[in-house]
Protein backbone atom coordinates (compact mmCIF):
# COMPACT_ATOMS: atom_id res chain seq x y z
CA UNK A 1 0.00 0.00 0.00
CA UNK A 2 1.50 3.42 -1.53
CA UNK A 3 1.93 5.75 1.39
CA UNK A 4 0.68 8.52 -1.84
CA UNK A 5 -2.38 6.78 -1.77
CA UNK A 6 -2.89 7.17 2.42
CA UNK A 7 -2.16 11.00 1.66
CA UNK A 8 -5.26 11.38 -1.01
CA UNK A 9 -7.46 10.02 2.20
CA UNK A 10 -6.01 12.03 4.55
CA UNK A 11 -6.38 15.07 2.49
CA UNK A 12 -9.82 14.55 1.88
CA UNK A 13 -11.02 13.89 5.31
CA UNK A 14 -9.26 16.90 5.98
CA UNK A 15 -10.32 19.36 3.06
CA UNK A 16 -13.95 17.92 2.63
CA UNK A 17 -13.77 17.36 -0.99
CA UNK A 18 -11.12 15.77 -3.88
CA UNK A 19 -10.60 19.43 -5.25
CA UNK A 20 -9.42 20.80 -2.38
CA UNK A 21 -7.77 17.70 -1.26
CA UNK A 22 -5.86 18.06 -4.75
CA UNK A 23 -4.91 21.53 -4.63
CA UNK A 24 -3.37 20.93 -1.04
CA UNK A 25 -1.15 18.31 -2.43
CA UNK A 26 -0.22 20.19 -5.21
CA UNK A 27 -1.68 17.39 -7.50
CA UNK A 28 -4.17 17.59 -10.63
CA UNK A 29 -7.18 16.09 -9.76
CA UNK A 30 -7.59 13.65 -12.19
CA UNK A 31 -4.24 11.96 -10.36
CA UNK A 32 -6.24 12.56 -7.31
CA UNK A 33 -8.92 10.60 -8.18
CA UNK A 34 -7.01 7.98 -9.44
CA UNK A 35 -4.82 7.42 -5.73
CA UNK A 36 -8.35 7.59 -4.09
CA UNK A 37 -9.52 4.74 -6.35
CA UNK A 38 -6.50 2.64 -6.55
CA UNK A 39 -6.51 3.24 -2.60
CA UNK A 40 -10.45 1.73 -2.46
CA UNK A 41 -9.25 -1.09 -5.02
CA UNK A 42 -6.74 -2.36 -2.65
CA UNK A 43 -8.73 -2.21 0.58
CA UNK A 44 -12.38 -3.81 -1.58
CA UNK A 45 -14.58 -0.66 -0.07
CA UNK A 46 -15.77 2.52 -0.82
CA UNK A 47 -13.81 5.02 1.94
CA UNK A 48 -16.41 8.00 0.82
CA UNK A 49 -19.84 9.24 -0.07
CA UNK A 50 -19.53 11.66 -2.88
CA UNK A 51 -22.34 14.51 -2.67
CA UNK A 52 -22.92 18.13 -3.88
CA UNK A 53 -21.65 19.20 -0.29
CA UNK A 54 -18.52 17.20 -0.47
CA UNK A 55 -17.08 14.11 0.39
CA UNK A 56 -18.69 12.18 3.59
CA UNK A 57 -16.08 9.08 5.32
CA UNK A 58 -18.46 5.70 5.50
CA UNK A 59 -17.99 3.53 8.69
CA UNK A 60 -15.08 1.64 6.66
CA UNK A 61 -13.95 4.97 5.48
CA UNK A 62 -13.56 6.44 9.36
CA UNK A 63 -11.60 3.53 10.46
CA UNK A 64 -9.15 3.43 7.29
CA UNK A 65 -8.38 7.42 8.14
CA UNK A 66 -7.71 6.37 12.20
CA UNK A 67 -4.76 3.67 10.62
CA UNK A 68 -3.51 6.96 8.03
CA UNK A 69 -3.20 9.17 10.60
CA UNK A 70 -0.92 6.82 12.99
CA UNK A 71 1.10 5.99 9.56
CA UNK A 72 1.39 9.63 9.39
CA UNK A 73 2.08 10.36 12.88
CA UNK A 74 5.07 7.43 12.56
CA UNK A 75 6.38 9.43 9.70
CA UNK A 76 6.36 12.90 11.01
CA UNK A 77 8.64 10.78 14.14
CA UNK A 78 11.18 9.69 11.73
CA UNK A 79 11.46 13.70 10.46
CA UNK A 80 11.47 14.85 14.16
CA UNK A 81 14.11 12.27 14.82
CA UNK A 82 16.30 13.33 12.03
CA UNK A 83 15.19 17.14 12.88
CA UNK A 84 17.02 16.50 16.20
CA UNK A 85 19.84 15.58 14.96
CA UNK A 86 20.62 18.41 12.17
CA UNK A 87 19.09 21.21 14.99
CA UNK A 88 16.77 22.58 12.43
CA UNK A 89 12.74 21.94 11.76
CA UNK A 90 12.03 20.07 8.72
CA UNK A 91 8.50 19.79 7.03
CA UNK A 92 5.67 21.59 5.92
CA UNK A 93 3.29 23.23 8.24
CA UNK A 94 0.27 24.71 7.58
CA UNK A 95 -0.61 28.08 9.08
CA UNK A 96 -4.30 29.02 8.94
CA UNK A 97 -5.78 32.69 10.38
CA UNK A 98 -7.61 35.33 8.43
CA UNK A 99 -5.99 36.92 5.90
CA UNK A 100 -4.76 39.94 7.24
CA UNK A 101 -2.60 38.23 10.38
CA UNK A 102 -1.17 36.13 7.69
CA UNK A 103 0.21 38.96 5.72
CA UNK A 104 1.63 40.76 8.74
CA UNK A 105 3.21 37.61 9.95
CA UNK A 106 4.70 36.65 6.03
CA UNK A 107 5.58 40.10 5.32
CA UNK A 108 7.18 41.33 9.14
CA UNK A 109 8.18 37.94 9.95
CA UNK A 110 9.04 34.83 8.32
CA UNK A 111 11.92 35.18 6.55
CA UNK A 112 13.22 35.35 10.15
CA UNK A 113 11.73 32.08 11.24
CA UNK A 114 12.78 30.50 7.29
CA UNK A 115 16.48 31.69 7.63
CA UNK A 116 16.72 29.99 11.15
CA UNK A 117 15.15 27.10 9.68
CA UNK A 118 15.93 26.80 5.75
CA UNK A 119 13.71 23.08 5.98
CA UNK A 120 11.06 24.62 7.11
CA UNK A 121 7.68 25.06 5.08
CA UNK A 122 4.93 27.18 5.80
CA UNK A 123 1.93 27.00 3.74
CA UNK A 124 -0.62 29.75 4.37
CA UNK A 125 -4.33 29.42 4.57
CA UNK A 126 -6.71 31.86 4.82
CA UNK A 127 -10.32 31.87 6.26
CA UNK A 128 -11.16 27.92 6.21
CA UNK A 129 -12.16 27.69 10.09
CA UNK A 130 -14.04 24.07 8.84
CA UNK A 131 -10.48 23.13 8.51
CA UNK A 132 -10.46 21.04 11.61
CA UNK A 133 -6.71 20.95 12.58
CA UNK A 134 -7.26 17.08 12.66
CA UNK A 135 -3.74 14.99 13.46
CA UNK A 136 -1.68 17.12 10.64
CA UNK A 137 1.24 19.85 11.69
CA UNK A 138 -1.26 22.49 11.68
CA UNK A 139 -1.36 25.29 13.25
CA UNK A 140 -4.41 27.80 13.47
CA UNK A 141 -4.77 31.32 14.58
CA UNK A 142 -8.13 33.13 15.31
CA UNK A 143 -9.46 35.65 17.38
CA UNK A 144 -12.54 34.23 20.28
CA UNK A 145 -12.19 30.57 18.93
CA UNK A 146 -12.94 27.98 21.42
CA UNK A 147 -11.05 25.19 20.90
CA UNK A 148 -12.62 21.98 18.74
CA UNK A 149 -12.01 18.56 18.48
CA UNK A 150 -9.59 18.13 21.33
CA UNK A 151 -7.22 20.68 20.42
CA UNK A 152 -4.40 22.39 22.13
CA UNK A 153 -4.66 25.86 22.28
CA UNK A 154 -2.71 28.60 24.27
CA UNK A 155 -3.56 32.52 24.47
CA UNK A 156 -0.89 34.62 22.24
CA UNK A 157 -2.03 38.20 23.13
CA UNK A 158 -4.60 41.21 22.63
CA UNK A 159 -4.54 42.88 19.62
CA UNK A 160 -5.68 46.65 20.15
CA UNK A 161 -8.50 48.12 17.77
CA UNK A 162 -9.64 51.42 17.21
CA UNK A 163 -11.82 53.92 15.14
CA UNK A 164 -10.54 55.70 11.88
CA UNK A 165 -11.00 57.16 9.10
CA UNK A 166 -10.28 58.66 5.91
CA UNK A 167 -7.64 61.65 6.37
CA UNK A 168 -8.80 62.87 2.43
CA UNK A 169 -12.77 61.80 2.53
CA UNK A 170 -15.30 62.57 4.88
CA UNK A 171 -17.19 59.62 5.68
CA UNK A 172 -20.28 61.61 7.14
CA UNK A 173 -22.29 59.11 8.92
CA UNK A 174 -21.31 55.16 6.92
CA UNK A 175 -19.69 52.97 8.85
CA UNK A 176 -17.59 50.04 7.70
CA UNK A 177 -18.18 46.84 9.76
CA UNK A 178 -17.55 43.15 10.70
CA UNK A 179 -20.26 40.87 9.61
CA UNK A 180 -19.15 36.95 8.90
CA UNK A 181 -22.03 34.96 8.49
CA UNK A 182 -21.10 31.64 9.63
CA UNK A 183 -18.72 32.88 12.82
CA UNK A 184 -20.53 34.47 16.09
CA UNK A 185 -18.11 37.33 17.00
CA UNK A 186 -19.88 38.68 19.78
CA UNK A 187 -17.07 40.36 21.22
CA UNK A 188 -16.40 42.82 18.09
CA UNK A 189 -19.98 42.57 17.61
CA UNK A 190 -20.92 44.43 20.51
CA UNK A 191 -18.27 46.90 20.42
CA UNK A 192 -19.20 47.75 16.96
CA UNK A 193 -22.88 48.13 17.92
CA UNK A 194 -21.69 50.63 20.62
CA UNK A 195 -19.67 52.77 18.82
CA UNK A 196 -21.88 52.45 15.59
CA UNK A 197 -25.26 53.56 17.31
CA UNK A 198 -27.85 54.74 14.61
CA UNK A 199 -25.56 55.52 12.39
CA UNK A 200 -25.81 53.38 8.31
CA UNK A 201 -23.36 50.61 8.06
CA UNK A 202 -22.28 50.56 4.22
CA UNK A 203 -20.03 48.03 3.96
CA UNK A 204 -19.84 45.07 5.49
CA UNK A 205 -16.96 41.74 5.52
CA UNK A 206 -14.36 39.49 6.87
CA UNK A 207 -11.27 40.39 6.94
CA UNK A 208 -9.42 43.91 8.04
CA UNK A 209 -7.42 44.13 5.09
CA UNK A 210 -10.53 44.89 2.98
CA UNK A 211 -11.94 47.12 5.57
CA UNK A 212 -8.82 48.82 5.84
CA UNK A 213 -9.05 49.91 1.71
CA UNK A 214 -12.76 51.13 2.19
CA UNK A 215 -12.07 53.26 5.49
CA UNK A 216 -9.08 54.75 2.79
CA UNK A 217 -11.40 55.34 0.37
CA UNK A 218 -13.95 57.39 2.84
CA UNK A 219 -16.83 54.94 2.49
CA UNK A 220 -16.95 54.92 6.22
CA UNK A 221 -14.89 55.23 10.16
CA UNK A 222 -14.45 51.41 10.94
CA UNK A 223 -12.75 49.62 13.39
CA UNK A 224 -9.18 48.13 12.52
CA UNK A 225 -5.62 46.65 14.00
CA UNK A 226 -4.07 49.74 15.78
CA UNK A 227 -0.87 47.93 14.01
CA UNK A 228 -2.35 48.24 10.68
CA UNK A 229 -3.22 52.08 10.74
CA UNK A 230 -0.89 53.88 12.68
CA UNK A 231 1.46 55.01 10.53
CA UNK A 232 -0.79 55.41 7.67
CA UNK A 233 -0.93 58.83 6.17
CA UNK A 234 -4.51 57.94 4.35
CA UNK A 235 -5.98 56.68 7.55
CA UNK A 236 -6.70 59.36 11.15
CA UNK A 237 -8.09 57.80 14.69
CA UNK A 238 -12.02 58.78 14.84
CA UNK A 239 -11.39 58.63 18.59
CA UNK A 240 -9.31 59.43 21.68
CA UNK A 241 -7.82 57.46 24.44
CA UNK A 242 -7.18 53.74 24.69
CA UNK A 243 -8.06 51.33 22.23
CA UNK A 244 -11.87 51.17 21.93
CA UNK A 245 -11.56 47.05 21.59
CA UNK A 246 -9.12 44.48 22.68
CA UNK A 247 -9.57 41.49 20.56
CA UNK A 248 -7.57 38.16 22.54
CA UNK A 249 -5.64 36.04 19.59
CA UNK A 250 -5.65 32.41 20.04
CA UNK A 251 -3.39 29.61 18.58
CA UNK A 252 -4.60 26.11 18.00
CA UNK A 253 -3.30 22.67 17.34
CA UNK A 254 -3.60 18.93 17.47
CA UNK A 255 -2.03 17.64 20.77
CA UNK A 256 -0.82 14.66 19.06
CA UNK A 257 1.30 17.51 16.56
CA UNK A 258 2.01 20.03 19.50
CA UNK A 259 5.82 18.23 20.45
CA UNK A 260 7.04 18.10 17.09
CA UNK A 261 10.15 19.92 16.41
CA UNK A 262 8.24 22.13 13.09
CA UNK A 263 5.19 22.97 15.20
CA UNK A 264 7.12 23.77 18.49
CA UNK A 265 9.55 26.21 16.63
CA UNK A 266 6.36 27.72 14.72
CA UNK A 267 4.59 28.18 17.91
CA UNK A 268 7.74 29.73 19.60
CA UNK A 269 8.46 31.78 16.63
CA UNK A 270 4.40 33.82 16.52
CA UNK A 271 4.68 34.28 20.57
CA UNK A 272 8.03 35.86 20.05
CA UNK A 273 6.91 38.10 17.06
CA UNK A 274 3.57 39.01 18.74
CA UNK A 275 4.26 42.01 20.09
CA UNK A 276 6.14 43.40 16.96
CA UNK A 277 3.81 42.09 14.67
CA UNK A 278 0.56 43.02 16.24
CA UNK A 279 0.76 45.88 18.38
CA UNK A 280 0.94 49.10 17.07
Amino acid sequence: MRWDNLQILLAISREGSLTRAAQFLRLDQSTAGRRLTQLEAELGAVLFVRSKSGFAPTQVGEEAIARALEVEMTINGLVDVVASTSGTAVGTVRLMGNGWTLERLARLSAAKLLSAHPQLNLRTISLLRSSHVRGEASVSLWFEKAPEDGEFSVRIGDVPYAVYQSKEVDPKDGWVSFFDEDVARREISSAQAKLQANSVVRLTGTDAGVFQGAIEAGIGKGLLPMCMAEGNPRLVRATNGPPDLMRTLWLHTHPDTVETERVKVTIDWIRDEFTRVFTP
